[in-house]
């Protein structure tokens, strides 16, 4: 096993309780349909948290090469970016049915705390990314308008979304940011 591939198991490992959370809640929506009030924007919602939790770890294999990412202090800056979106899965869907849940108005009573929590998860991988090397493009060169957008397009999103209060940007810009990310991504592989 290289250090990359020791240091890779346990953020896995925290994106796979991430990932176990938010399926468990959606499994007890699902067990508990006909007393759910349904919301499809807490469904978008969960949607987008599992896209971001694949394209995380993902991304991290584009640090196999890079040593400063297995330095402590960038270690532990990684641990916190995959401990925000921890929070942020954990956050997406009620843990707690009760005698019903009503999606509507857990989305709405939860949207500042999730959508803040998901801008924080965003900026930290802002941050990240301008520690390894933001001034070059994941395709090469120097970086563009792509490159960009990809970072800070879910970012004021997220931040966009935390704020409204309206339910159109609930649906458009979550759809928006996984239309992008599939459009971005298409064809990236994990082979060196």
């Amino acid at each position: 096993m290289s250090p990359f591939e020791y240091a890779l198991g346990l953020i896995s490992i925290l994106m796979s309780l991430a990932l176990a959370d938010v399926v468990v809640d959606l499994h007890r929506l699902i067990r508990h349909a006909k007393t759910v009030v349904w919301d499809g924007r807490a469904l978008v919602a969960a949607a987008l948290v599992i896209v971001e939790i694949i394209r995380t770890w993902f991304a991290q294999w584009a640090l196999r090469d890079l040593d400063v990412a297995l330095n402590f202090p960038v270690y532990v800056a990684l641990f916190g970016h995959i401990l925000l979106l921890v929070v942020t899965a954990i956050a997406c869907l009620p843990d707690d049915l009760g005698e019903g849940c009503d999606l509507s108005r857990f989305y709405d009573q939860n949207r500042r705390y999730f959508w803040g929590a998901f801008s924080a998860t965003q900026f930290a991988y802002f941050l990240l990314w301008l520690l390894f090397g933001g001034n070059q493009s994941s395709v090469g060169g120097q970086v563009g308008w792509i490159d960009w957008a990809r970072i800070l397009g879910p970012l004021t999103a997220y931040l966009l979304l935390a704020l409204l209060r309206k339910r159109w940007p609930d649906y458009a810009l979550p759809l928006g940011v996984l239309l992008f990310y599939f459009w971005r991504y298409w064809g990236q592989t994990l082979t060196p």
